[in-house]
């Protein structure tokens, strides 16, 4: 009694651990205001560098704009814990 379970404390650590994807938006926000919200490379990098390795992996332009609003591109990153 009073022991903690063996591996207990341990599923954070593996799922920080695990690859993660970032999808996101990249556009002028003084052309629409979100949702969704631009999300650019150098706040992607500000935001997880310290803990993750921030790899863009894809992107594509949106066809027809966001929202058909105005021009975006499409951007998929992994980050992958350091």
């Amino acid at each position: 009694m009073g022991e903690e379970p063996v591996g207990a404390g341990e599923p954070l650590t593996a799922i920080e651990a695990a690859p993660q994807f970032l999808i996101c938006f990249d556009y002028d926000q003084a052309c629409m205001c979100g949702p969704p919200f631009s999300l650019l490379a150098e706040a992607a990098h500000r935001q997880y560098d310290e803990r993750n390795d921030v790899t863009r992996i894809a992107g594509k332009d949106v066809a027809g704009g966001l929202k058909r609003k105005c021009a975006a591109a499409e951007i998929a990153r992994v980050l992958l814990s350091v």
